[in-house]
This record gives C-alpha cells, sequence and structure tokens, in this order.
C-alpha cells in the first residue's frame, strides 16, 4: 500500500523554481538540539553548491479535423481528460527515476546520493550496500519535515489546442494540433535520509540497513536519530515487503515483530 495520492506522494520536498537552473546552498549537515553549556554554539549553514536543472518536457499530437468531426464513440473526449493523468505521472516518473539512480547522481556532499563514503567530520557512512543480483529496496524517514527527494516545479503542465481554421498548420493539413508542456526537475536533500539495498529482503538485512541508519551522527559526533518509516519496493520485492511488515504472524506461527513496523510504498517504476 502506497501513500496518498500519486505513488510518489510523500517522498519528496516540493520547490517552486524560477530560474532555469536552482543552487540550493542550505543543504549541509543536519541540525539538532543539544545541552546548552555556557555560551550557545552557532551553527553556520555550510554552504554547498548543489544545483538542480530544470528540464523540458512535451508531448503533441496531431489529429485530422475530420476525425474529431466523425468521432461518433466520444474516444477523444476521455483521451484528453487522461491527459490531466499524465502530468501526475511525469512527477512519479521523475522522482522514482532520481531513487532509482541514486547510486549514479550526485548529490549536495559531492557524492553520489546512494554511496560508501559519504564523510562527516572525518567519519564515513555508507548509505547503500554492496551491489548483488537482486533489484534494489529503499528505506526513508519520512518523518521529517525534509524529505529526501528534492522536486522541483518551473512550469505545472500547461495544455493546449490549435484548431483555429486560418492556423498555417490546420491550413495546409487539415490537422488540429494538441499538446503539453512542462518543466521541471528532481533531485535530492539529505542522503541520511535514505538507505539503498540490494541484498535479499528478509528480516536479517532490514536490521542491517536500519542498524546502519541509526548509526549516523552530525559533524559533532551527535545521533542523528534516524529510524526508516517507508520502504519503497517494485514490483520484485513488493511480496517480501508484505511478508515482513504486513503479516501478523510468520510462517510457523509465531508473532511477526516486524508487522505494522514500517509503511510500504510500491512503485511501478521500480522493477
Amino acid at each position: 500500500m502506497g501513500l496518498a495520492g500519486n505513488a510518489s506522494e510523500g517522498l519528496y520536498t516540493p520547490v517552486t523554481s524560477t530560474t532555469k537552473i536552482e543552487t540550493y546552498g542550505f543543504l549541509g549537515d543536519m541540525p539538532i538540539f543539544r545541552k546548552w553549556i555556557g555560551e550557545k554554539r552557532v551553527k553556520s549553514l555550510e554552504e554547498k553548491a548543489y544545483q538542480l536543472v530544470n528540464d523540458d518536457y512535451e508531448m503533441t499530437i496531431g489529429i485530422h479535423k475530420n476525425k474529431i468531426r466523425d468521432d461518433n464513440l466520444g474516444l477523444y473526449g476521455p483521451m484528453f481528460q487522461g491527459w490531466g493523468q499524465e502530468a501526475g505521472a511525469l512527477k512519479d516518473r521523475l522522482i522514482f527515476d532520481a531513487l532509482k539512480n541514486g547510486h549514479l547522481n550526485t548529490c549536495y556532499d559531492g557524492q553520489f546520493f546512494f554511496d560508501t563514503d559519504h564523510v562527516i567530520n572525518g567519519v564515513t557512512f555508507a548509505n547503500t550496500d554492496a551491489d548483488t543480483t537482486v533489484q534494489p529496496w529503499f528505506l526513508m524517514d519520512l518523518s521529517k519535515p525534509m524529505k529526501p527527494i528534492l522536486y522541483q516545479t518551473r512550469q505545472e503542465a500547461d495544455f493546449n489546442m490549435v484548431t483555429d481554421p486560418t492556423d498555417s498548420h490546420v491550413f495546409k493539413t487539415g490537422e488540429y494540433l494538441a499538446g503539453a508542456e512542462a518543466r521541471g526537475g528532481a533531485g535530492y536533500t539529505y542522503w541520511q535520509l535514505a538507505y539503498r539495498s540490494r541484498k535479499t529482503l528478509n528480516a536479517a538485512n532490514y536490521e542491517i540497513a536500519k542498524q546502519a541508519m541509526a548509526s549516523w551522527t552530525d559533524d559533532n559526533g551527535e545521533n542523528l536519530g534516524i529510524k526508516p518509516t517507508h520502504i519503497v519496493v517494485g514490483t520484485s520485492n513488493a511480496a517480501a515487503a508484505k511478508n515482513l511488515f504486513k503479516k501478523q504472524n510468520l510462517a510457523g506461527g509465531e508473532s511477526n515483530t516486524y508487522d505494522g513496523e514500517l509503511q510500504i510504498i510500491e512503485a511501478p517504476r521500480l522493477l
């Protein structure tokens, strides 16, 4: 079971973009409370030149005017209505592609978002394990205001149709043009909010990933208190996720201590 709305809902922090490339300089170490002794320790936000480019997207079709006139079955109306759903599907696609390719794309610290050598104050942390032949599954801490995926919108999907008989294209071809344009991009915030595993999805490997997340600290050595709340899986890991987190009893009849511990987000774009 996923979150309400589109499959990616709740995975990302939305940002309204105002330029071709957005620079996110606030991304640095995650601040947490410390005991106040003496003067306050002012924690400056470390500037990280993480940039995210807005890409252009479009879909355009040509329909001869006579086909619309002869559309006795009313097929074109539902087709155009479906384009609104495609706008939401575009966001899902970009967000899940960013997640799927996080081991190939860099984040604010210059490392791949999922990497084995993120460095905090001289200490190396990993938010991914060694690759195997198993399709990846992802643990997420979605309890924080900042979500692991960043989605910026430069232009919401804008739908238009050219039906003016004096338009040069319509006049020459008799073909109406219908299409939509959108601009945006998906990237990353804190790598500390996510873990990628390509080990078999079972209780033992889930514990390994969960304990890795629990070990992460800030640049003062203070534990960040990261705990997964959701697991994102594709079709190949969906059944294993349900067996682990949505069954009250194990195969032998004993209680399943992991039942309900995580919410499951099924991502159709992941295998």
